[in-house]
């Protein structure tokens, strides 16, 4: 039996077998480390596309967010262009409002300057005839060549004439230029509104229509302080060239800012569709029926062919619009299915009646206080102070109330009411009358003014048509600056009238003819002994007035009753109809509006489409709508433009 040890195997192992056994035990080593070596590039190749998976999802992520980012910054530069926009609307309707009545204290400085007192009156009365008989045809041609185009037109005709005015120097030349004025004023007056109306749905515009108005108001009233002031520290020409700076600002702004619709249609075409006859006879009607009350008991006797003729002539000229409307226009200026809206009627005589009171008293109430109270022009101004607060605050709650409520019918009776008291109320003032009585009184009919500067606007547009709404729009700024017009006018006659019976009675006659020349004659000229006999036939004249704008005032009252009510329209687009429905629809479509016919958009609509056919609107609502979902944050709305 053999036995191995240990060291005999070690001295049997041949040296091949010993290399064979390094060779091993470094590829074994090797082996080790190479898989090392893979799990580490293994590990970083993981760590890579971890990486570069992060980067995507970052990327991702970022490009998500980009489009929300892009979004808000589009939303707030579409923001500021409104708040620009809206800023640079009230502007220019704040000069068109203030120079109606900035001359209202200046019109006796500018007649003795000129030495022709007995006309003064129509440095007020050209501009009230223009802007009142240019209306009509702005709105309608608003439809036929866009709101932005004819509200620049008019701010620079307006500007013009404000130049012009300024540097006049003859009375004439002054009545002519303040015309030129009122038709730049016209396109002004009915462009704001239609536009506010144009970007701002209904059920909403009461606010917007409220802050517009309180502007209209404070401007109508501000007037006469800022025309006092000019003419007692610098010269009543300041009264036409403080537009230019304040017109030019709003004129750049609106050039870049306002955005509207507009419809592909060439020039030729738009010139088709112009009502050149309903055109021509409204203005013709217009005039000869202003010229005629201006005429009637200052130039000419009221049964004189100068008067009677203008009237007769204006009634025939009616007649006629009325025929042409009705059988010939294609798309009339005036459509006769307005006239059969009972609402829209009532609306548009009370409209004319508060017109008449209203600017009859912004006119008459510094008179007051100028010839029988010894006010200059400034503080005669001042004195009209509470009454501006007043107006400008009830207007723009009452546009607030309407805008939450839904109501606005109340407002216009309940405005009417208050006015016509406050106008009773006036035909107590007398020399010795407190002023906290004058005050009491005057914010009154202030608080009606407010409620029914904003409210027949919303009531007219609530009960016309959506294709009738800029026809509808610039018949009210027509019905209430015609009865402004009127006002004047039958305020200056009966004032007039009663001066030249009853003066004679007191004072010599040459001092009867220099207070109807300049009545800052009675006040620096007038002798002592005469003094206290002529201001109290001064009080009763106004006495006289006061009547009359009671009665015309109670008719507006009336006519505020007729007022139905419509319903708010909700926002959105109009529930689906089925084929007949559309099939009568559409005859009607071809005479709607938008910016040329009927676009109506939303306070932050955005065009982001358009065809042949439609032009589609974006409508963003308000964050702060509590109807409103995330999800229908953004809807889309169609309307018809042409067919």
């Amino acid at each position: 039996m053999v036995t191995t040890t240990e060291k005999d195997v070690e001295r049997n192992i041949s040296p091949d077998t010993i290399d064979e056994k390094k060779n091993s035990s470094t590829t074994s080593v090797n082996t080790i480390d190479n898989n090392n070596a893979i799990g580490s590039i293994r590990s970083t190749k993981y760590e890579e596309t971890n990486t570069q998976i992060d980067e995507q999802q970052q990327e991702e992520e970022k490009k998500e967010n980009e489009p929300e980012e892009d979004e808000k910054k589009a939303v707030m530069k579409k923001r500021i262009a409104i708040i620009l926009t809206f800023f640079s609307l009230q502007l220019s309707l704040f000069l068109a409002a203030l120079d109606n009545t900035i001359v209202a204290t200046s019109l006796p400085i500018i007649g003795s300057d000129f030495q022709s007192m007995a006309i003064s009156s129509w440095v007020v009365n050209s501009y009230v005839l223009t802007l009142d008989a240019f209306q009509p045809l702005f709105s309608k041609f608003s439809d036929i060549f866009g709101r932005k185009y004819i509200l620049m037109f008019g701010i620079v005709i307006f500007l013009i004439g404000s130049v012009l005015c300024g540097a006049s120097q003859t009375m004439i030349m002054l009545i002519v230029c303040r015309a030129i004025q009122g038709i730049g004023a016209a396109s002004i007056f009915s462009m704001v509104f239609v536009i506010i109306s144009d970007l701002v749905p209904l059920e909403k515009r009461g606010s917007y229509q409220g802050l517009v108005n309180a502007v209209f108001a404070l401007a109508s009233v501000f007037g006469p302080l800022i025309g006092g002031s000019l003419t007692d520290n610098a010269s009543w020409r300041w009264n036409f060239y403080i537009n230019l700076p304040i017109g030019g600002v709003a004129l750049v702004i609106l050039f870049f800012f306002l955005h509207l619709p507009t419809q592909k249609q060439n020039l030729k075409e738009k010139l088709k569709r112009i009502d050149y006859a309903g055109n021509f006879l409204v203005l013709a009607a217009a005039t000869l029926f202003l010229l005629a009350m201006n005429f009637g008991g200052q130039t000419f006797p009221w049964k004189s062919a100068a008067v009677i003729v203008p009237f007769v002539l204006a009634g025939v000229l009616v007649a006629v619009l009325v025929v042409v409307e009705k059988k010939y226009a294609t798309e009339p200026l005036m459509p006769p299915r307005l006239f059969k809206n009972r609402s829209v009627v009532a609306i548009l005589l009370v409209n004319l009646f508060f017109g008449l009171a209203f600017f009859a008293t912004v006119y008459y109430l510094p008179i007051y206080f100028q010839v029988v109270r010894g006010d200059s022009a400034t503080w005669s101004g001042i004195r009209m102070i509470p009454m501006q607060m007043v107006i400008a605050v009830l207007s723009t709650f009452s546009g607030l109330f309407i805008s939450k409520t839904g109501i606005y019918r109340p407002l216009v009776t309940i405005g009417m009411a208050f006015l016509t008291l406050c106008l009773g109320l006036f035909s107590l003032f007398d020399v010795e009358t407190s002023w906290s009585m004058i005050y009491g009184f005057t914010v009154v009919g202030a608080a009606g003014i407010g409620m029914i500067f904003s409210s027949t606007i919303i009531a007219i547009q609530a009960a016309a048509e959506p294709r009738d709404i800029a026809v509808v729009t610039g018949l009210n700024n027509f019905s209430r600056i015609l009865g402004g017009a009127l006002g004047v006018a039958i305020a200056s006659a009966v004032l007039n009238s009663s001066l030249r019976k009853d003066l004679p009675a007191v004072i010599p006659m040459e001092y009867a003819e220099m207070i109807a020349q300049s009545p800052e004659y009675i006040r620096h000229g007038l002798p002592e002994e005469y003094f206290g006999p002529t201001v109290e036939v001064y009080v009763d004249s106004l006495r006289f007035v006061w009547h009359i704008l009671v009665i015309m005032s109670g008719v507006g009252f009336l006519s505020s009753v007729l007022v139905k009510h419509h319903p708010l329209r909700q926002r959105g687009p109009p529930p689906k109809k089925n084929e007949e429905e559309e099939k009568k629809e559409l005859p009607r479509s071809s005479s709607s509006t938008s910016d040329d016919k009927n676009t109506t958009q939303e306070a932050e609509g955005t065009v982001i489409g358009e065809n042949k056919d439609q032009i589609i609107v974006q409508v963003h609502d308000d964050e702060n709508d509590p109807s409103s979902s995330t999800q229908d944050q953004k809807k889309t709305t169609t309307t018809t433009t042409k067919q």
